[in-house]
């Protein structure tokens, strides 16, 4: 699949919306960047970007910030504010400007995921019809092309070798935070954008399939479960190797057997046609078959990109199909209390005939 231009993607997501929508509004976030290159956070200040099905872009802004959108949008309109104000009131009259000069068709589309309550009291402050665009924004978005699909690529490849390096580290007595600590290093001195995701837990605390990193002290025979990923120009990585340091329990070994066997089945399925929520059945299936069910309690993965998680989601119910350019995690786990858990998670794209798995390091119990 050859790359997009911004312009080619605002064509693709009016494609994709019902007729009556001419207009969308984005606010800052991975959207607004996806289809015009424009990066910024969300703010107090208000800035919003109308992409219209013929025409070119109009952009409400504060003044401060023209020349980052000068540089991604120079061929956009700008009505733009002072905030030496309430930065809302100030927004709101720069949009007044903008309407006195045209007609911004009805209803305005927005993506109600990452538009605040904020961004629509300025463009549509007295009720008016608004649009979740959601969906259609998903399945552009969801469609990865050359570019996108490369820079995943780099970014799992980041990943994989700093996951190597830190194995050969992991001792009893380092803590969580010291793991992780070391992967942060890795990433600073690497060509990724930043750290994306992060998860170190030893021992009982592997039974948490979320957690937050923490204090424990890695002990003899303890599974270490990482999940981590980086950014790399915007696109994100998301992996999970459980190691072992010294020889495990026997039923940890069967656990992870079991997972690994799962999350192979699930990327085996991966292929276009394909529902989503068959990769889910795929592990699961495997899972309760050697009676751990109940202790596989998430989703078997999510879509991947600009952002960690993002749609497609792999889940029972989500009768959507695979199609080529999807990019989508496979990370079934099994997490007994009391006990410990293991989770392999690999990040897999689909491909015109079947898929390809980016993550290439071994899903073999590794024992330090």
């Amino acid at each position: 699949m050859a790359s997009h231009s911004n312009s080619d993607r605002v064509t693709r997501l009016f494609g994709t919306l019902p007729g009556n929508v001419d207009v969308v509004a984005l606010s800052p976030g991975e959207t607004l960047r996806y289809f015009t290159g424009l990066k910024m956070h969300k703010s107090e200040r208000p800035t919003l970007v109308f992409l219209f099905r013929d025409g070119s872009p109009v952009v409400v802004h504060p003044e401060l910030e023209g020349d980052r959108i000068e540089e991604s949008l120079p061929d956009a309109e700008r009505y733009t504010y002072e905030d030496a104000t309430d930065p809302v009131i100030a927004a709101q009259g720069a949009f007044e400007r903008l309407t006195d000069e045209r007609t911004i068709p009805e209803p305005i589309g927005a993506e109600f995921r990452s538009t605040r309550l904020l961004e629509r009291e300025v463009f549509a402050p007295d009720g008016e019809e608004v649009v979740d665009v959601e969906n259609a924004v998903a399945a552009v978005r969801s469609r990865k092309d050359d570019g996108e699909i490369e820079r995943m690529r780099t970014a799992v490849e980041i990943i994989e070798g700093i996951f190597q390096d830190v194995f050969e580290l992991i001792e009893p007595g380092m803590t969580e935070i010291d793991i992780e600590t070391e992967i942060k290093k890795r990433v600073m001195e690497s060509d990724a954008d930043a750290y994306g995701v992060g998860i170190v837990t030893s021992g009982e605390r592997t039974a948490h399939a979320h957690a937050n990193t923490g204090s424990r002290a890695v002990e003899d025979g303890d599974l270490v479960m990482i999940d981590a990923g980086v950014i790399y120009e915007g696109y994100y990585s998301d992996i999970t190797r459980t190691v072992a340091v010294g020889e495990p329990e026997s039923e940890l070994v069967e656990i992870y057997n079991v997972v690994q066997e799962a999350a192979a089945a699930a990327r085996d399925c991966v292929e276009p046609g394909v529902e989503f929520q068959e990769i889910d059945r795929a592990a699961r299936t495997v899972i309760e078959d050697a009676g751990y069910g109940e202790y596989f309690p998430h989703r078997v993965g999510h879509g991947l990109g600009l952002e960690g998680h993002e749609p497609p989601y792999l889940v029972e119910g989500n009768d959507g199909t695979l199609e080529p350019g999807h990019a989508v995690t496979v990370e079934p786990g099994i997490y007994v209390p009391g006990l410990g858990g293991v989770r392999i998670e690999d990040d897999v794209v689909v491909t015109e005939d079947g898929s390809a798995v980016l993550s290439t390091s071994s899903r073999d119990l590794r024992i330090l």
